[in-house]
């Protein structure tokens, strides 16, 4: 090697550890805030990040502060104090983020769930085709009123029926949403049936009218339900967000006899309620309610074209969609997921809604995910918020033969 050549390779050596040192160092830095932003509450956008991010990817990002740190001491050997430096933050980001992933972990294992964190490290998206797909009413406009039919597969005899209510913040989605979800509770052995509803816009306003469409759609599957090979008297309505809003008042007011269906006739009682993050309390997400990520209070739309205006404007129809309202003794069992982050619905009017429940005598259950945002499950069907969301809800409704 001539003399020329040597320094120019180590050169060039220097340069590509100090490249691939900055590329680790941004790494070690995004683990380390998503890790403070999730064990420090009140750091405004980091923290709703962080909140999002956890559930989604938080398995992943530890594999990827493992990796970050390796490398790290690997170019340490070139570089020495930068590479420490850089290796030092990775490993905290790591233990840290590390550590929030197994307390989640574990509030799932306490509520009777359970995680594949292999499978988290791969949060891969997915969907699936209903079965069936019929027309079960018409909205206001005439526009067709549909449900989305998930068939369970090899089950015999009778099975459970899950009918689930999407969210959408009452303005949007649809029931076609979640349905990878909706095709594995019913490969758990159910028929699932996910139903549609006319969608609130600022000129037409659906509180009084989204519930007894639900309604409808639930006596409906009661009725076809048996044809189908379900069991009408093991029913579970269950809802996230706008739909969990309308899976409790529709279950609620069944119960208490109050209910009104689009269709007419008797509102079938569910035999348990399973909702997700649920607007129950859509006047103290109005007041205190952010979209993730949105400083402003772009949340307010969603409850102001649902029930029409302001709570000033129309307190009336807040209380009449409003949860605790709608509590007596003859309410379901109900489970009631809750991310301790939820920045659209406040988890304060989620746990009041449960303690005036089981004050009032309902078995209901509280689970809280903890460093979770609004929507934490969403992230892909095998992503850490979707596994505690699948496997929490298949206990609560497998100890009771649902």
């Amino acid at each position: 090697m001539t003399p020329t050549r040597a320094p120019r390779r180590r050169l060039a050596g220097a340069l590509l550890a100090g490249v691939a040192l900055v590329v680790l160092g941004l790494a070690a830095l995004a683990v380390v805030l998503i890790a403070l932003g999730a064990l420090v509450p009140g750091l405004g956008p980091l923290s709703g990040y962080a909140t999002i991010t956890v559930p989604g990817y938080g398995p992943t990002l530890v594999v990827v502060g493992l990796v970050v740190v390796l490398l790290a001491l690997v170019v340490r050997l070139r570089l020495r104090r930068a590479g420490t430096v850089v290796a030092v933050l990775g490993g905290v980001g790591t233990v840290a983020l590390g550590v929030v992933v197994g307390l989640v972990v574990s509030a799932a294992g306490q509520a009777g769930g359970s995680v594949d964190l292999v499978r988290a490290v791969d949060p891969h998206g997915g969907g699936s085709v209903p079965d069936g797909y019929p027309q079960y009413g018409t909205g206001p406009d005439g526009a067709p009123l549909h449900a989305a039919v998930y068939r369970p597969g090899g089950a015999r005899g009778p099975v459970p029926v899950f009918v689930y209510v999407h969210g959408g913040g009452w303005v949007g989605g649809s029931e076609l949403d979640n349905s990878a979800d909706m095709r594995w509770f019913a490969d758990q052995g159910r028929l699932v049936v996910s139903v549609g509803y006319t969608l609130a816009t600022r000129d037409r306003p659906t509180w009084d009218l989204a519930g007894a469409q639900v309604a409808c759609a639930l006596a409906q599957v009661a009725a076809l339900a048996p044809g189908q090979g379900g069991d009408p008297s093991r029913l579970v309505l269950s809802g996230d967000s706008a739909g969990g809003q309308l899976a409790v008042s529709v279950a609620y007011h069944a119960a208490s006899g109050t209910q009104a269906s689009a269709c007419g006739g008797r509102v079938p009682v569910p035999r348990g309620v399973l909702v997700q993050y649920p607007a129950v309390d859509p006047a103290g997400a109005w007041e205190e309610g952010r979209v993730p990520g949105d400083p402003g209070n772009a949340a307010r739309g969603f409850q102001e074209a649902y029930t029409g205006g302001t709570p000033e404007q129309v307190p009336d129809r807040y209380t009449a969609v409003a949860g605790v309202p709608a509590i007596t003794p003859a309410a379901p069992p109900t489970l009631v997921l809750a991310p301790t982050d939820d920045e659209l619905v406040p988890p304060d009017g989620v746990a009041a809604f449960v303690d005036a429940a089981r004050a009032t005598g309902v078995d209901a259950t509280l689970v809280r995910i903890p460093y979770a945002n609004h929507a934490y499950d969403i992230g892909g069907v095998s992503s850490l918020g979707n596994q505690v969301r699948r496997s929490v809800s298949q206990a609560w409704l497998g100890a009771r033969g649902w």
